[in-house]
């Protein structure tokens, strides 16, 4: 007995996983349990054709292997998108990134009328838990909608490291553990993503030496998964459970231009494994058939007698060989480089590719898609073409980036924003591989603090493609760095004339002219920021009526900009308001909310906290808190003067100064600055200590002759 698959491109329910059922029960004599556990295993960015258990020799994963031989293999697994939140928005719901609202990492929600997975189990009597890896996979994205337990809790740092902003596999499959560990007593769903073996690759030992760099990083994922299905054997719950692993895209290694993913849809970014693991089952196999990951929802829920939600229905048996299409996009080269959308469909032979300039591949006899048979096989393009074309729908536009999520979403390498008027004629994204390449080579220079020549880099690519959005920020940004602060401010402004609706430009406008202290312009565009991300433009505004100050409305700003956003740059914001109109208490009240933020949503520590709560605890005659708050920025952030000045003036004022000489030197020798050595000299003369005002004054003009404020002392 065979069951053959149709897969058409409605909506479908009931999918591939009937078919396994009946291939399974035959084999096994069982019947799958009514309700048994559920759990996906994602493994973010994992090509197919990079394990073993798909004939790849260049990596040990012992665990995968084991648990493919339990499992249902699919050998023509395709994504819908190479991006991580589309992807799992469709693995989630069953539908299309169209359908989901989902077109990118960054300005896309899922739509709230979407049911999804957790959301069906839930209502039929499942716990719900998933534990993620990655910041795009955030709550704030509608992704978590149905989940009772949802842990996004990424620890970040304060440098902004591509690290900060993702979670070590192990740590993720450690919550998992213990979540599953609580609700085995009764149906669950989990979903476990892993963010291994997404770039950067940076395994650790034994695998880095051992593998090249993205194998290595496949290996330390199969060894998390390893240690998670090890723990459900020690439960009992392996055997019982309804398992499926996948990827949600997969990874360019340079085979096509592109090293990672989102730009491109060849086989390599969209191919991806898909094993199932049926209750009860004990023996695995192998499919054939093309199948997509909008197919595991409705699949599972198949699998538990449970009705796909209105919408997904269509799915059907057939005798014979059945039609069977995945069709693919891409938005990233659109919305992030000014550069066409891309869109894809293929049937596990041919492979058709919707560019400026059409492709066409022949899977079976070239699977490195080197060979386009666009202009020799015109039936096919022709029967492909007329097949996709209804189901390309454009992108909404979308909505506006809080500079603080930008920044995390470029460290992660999601680099770049763009405008782009609908109507305009885009240029083929294969055409742009050296300037994608430039990008992130300038991206890199800009992160290493080689701004002149990131500068020079960033200049250069404006003028071929002046609509990128984050190029113009960075350019900014590197202007600042160098100390032109006017043309900082003009290259912001510029961009912003690309694309007004950018927060992360506005945002960059009003910082960077209240900087400089034009606070009428700093105003005008932080209320522009208002507009696009309430939060952030309320904490500006706070700072500006400080600097004017305005402390009443600087406070009303302040405490606006705590409803929301960053609550705890806000509530520091708050406690310098109050600080400055004498108000230490409520300051520092403020500062211990702040804290206990960070601590909670397991925020990085940045730079001045510490500092902000030791000057306060001083004034307020706390001394001993002080000294260790103070200690404790010094140690955060050795190179900024300001908790060593406050710390100066404790010691002197209790008669200890000794420990203050040693502090003054302590921060000459971690940053001899001209702007450290004028900080000491106007220390030591707000002490009264005029000879020693003048002599660090001195001291410092031997580095830097031309300093004027060095001068104004050493005078």
């Amino acid at each position: 007995m065979a069951a053959i698959l149709s897969f058409n491109m409605l909506p479908m329910r009931r999918l591939f996983l009937l078919s396994m059922i009946a291939a399974v029960a035959l084999a096994c004599g069982r019947r799958p349990a009514v309700r048994p556990p559920v759990i996906i295993i994602s493994v973010d960015t994992l090509r197919s054709d990079h394990l073993p258990a798909y004939g790849y020799r260049g990596v040990e994963t012992p665990a995968i292997d084991a648990f493919s031989r339990d499992a249902i293999v699919f050998d023509h697994a395709y994504s819908h998108c190479p991006l991580t939140l589309p992807s799992h928005a469709t693995i989630l719901t069953g539908l299309l990134p169209a359908d989901t609202g989902v077109r990118d990492n960054m300005g896309f929600r899922l739509d709230a009328r979407n049911p999804t997975l957790a959301g069906v189990l839930k209502q039929n009597g499942y716990a719900t838990g998933a534990a993620v890896s990655a910041y795009v996979m955030r709550r704030e994205t509608g992704i978590a909608r149905g989940f009772d337990f949802y842990d996004d809790r990424i620890p970040e740092r304060a440098d902004e490291a591509l690290g900060g902003i993702q979670r070590s596999g192990v740590e993720t499959e450690a919550i998992a553990e213990k979540w599953i560990g609580d609700h085995s007593g009764g149906p669950f769903f989990f979903l476990l993503h892993l963010y291994e073996p997404h770039a950067p690759y940076d395994a650790p030992e034994p695998y880095r030496s051992r593998f090249k760099p993205y194998d290595a990083e496949i290996a330390t994922a199969d060894a998390i998964v390893g240690r998670f299905l090890d723990s459900l054997k020690r439960r009992n719950l392996y055997d019982g459970s309804l398992i499926v692993f996948l990827s949600d895209h997969g990874e360019g290694l340079g085979d096509h231009g592109e090293d990672e993913h989102g730009i491109f849809l060849y086989r390599e970014a969209i191919q991806v494994p898909l094993m199932v693991k049926l209750p009860g089952a004990s023996r695995g196999s192998r499919v054939g058939d093309t199948v997509g990951l909008r197919d595991v929802m409705p699949a599972i829920l198949g699998e538990l007698h449970i009705p796909a939600p209105a919408g997904l229905s269509g799915a059907r048996f057939r005798g014979g060989q059945a039609a069977r299409t995945v069709y693919s996009e891409t938005f990233y080269p659109r919305l992030h480089f000014g550069w066409s959308d891309l869109h894809s469909l293929t049937d596990g032979a041919k492979h058709y590719i919707e560019a400026p300039k059409p492709e066409l591949y022949d899977l079976r006899a070239d699977p490195g898609e080197t060979k386009n048979l666009i202009d020799a096989d015109r039936r096919t393009v022709f029967a492909m073409k007329q097949s996709i074309t209804p189901m390309i729908r454009a992108a909404a536009t979308p909505e506006p980036i809080p500079a603080e999520e930008a920044a995390k979403l470029a460290a992660l390498g999601y680099i770049g924003s763009a405008s782009v008027p609908a109507s305009a004629t885009l240029p083929d994204p294969k055409d742009k591989r050296q300037t994608f390449r430039d990008l992130r080579s300038a991206f890199s220079l800009f992160r290493a603090g080689k701004n002149a020549e990131a500068l020079a880099a960033f200049q250069k690519i404006l003028r071929q493609d002046p609509r990128m959005t984050d190029v113009w920020d960075v350019t900014a940004k590197a202007y600042w760095r160098l100390g032109r602060q006017e043309e900082a401010i003009a290259a912001a402004r510029e961009g912003l004339k690309t694309n007004p609706r950018s927060a992360v430009l506005a945002t960059a406008v009003a910082e960077f002219a209240l900087e400089a202290g034009r606070l009428d312009e700093a105003q005008q565009h932080a209320g522009l920021v208002l507009s696009l991300d309430p939060p952030r433009g309320h904490e500006i505004l706070a700072r500006i009526f400080m600097a004017r100050g305005d402390l009443t409305r600087g406070e009303k700003e302040a405490r606006a900009a705590t409803e929301g956003g960053d609550r705890a740059a806000a509530y520091v914001t708050l406690a310098r308001v109050l600080k400055q109109g004498g108000r230490f208490e409520e300051s520092l009240a403020s500062i211990d909310e702040a804290s206990r933020i960070i601590a909670s949503e397991r925020k990085p520590r940045f730079a001045g906290l510490s500092y902000l709560r030791g000057d306060l605890l001083a004034r307020l005659g706390r001394s001993e808190e002080a000294e260790r708050a103070l200690k404790e920025e010094i140690s955060f952030s050795p190179a900024d003067a300001r908790a060593y000045q406050s710390l100066i003036v404790l010691f002197a004022s209790e008669g200890r100064l000794d420990e203050a000489t040693r502090l003054v030197r302590q921060l000459i020798d971690a940053a001899p600055t001209a702007e450290n050595f004028a900080a000491v000299a106007e220390t030591l003369k707000a002490l009264g200590d005029a000879n020693g005002s003048r002599y660090w004054a001195a001291r410092g003009l031997k580095k830097f002759p031309h300093d004027p404020l060095l001068r104004k002392f050493a005078g």
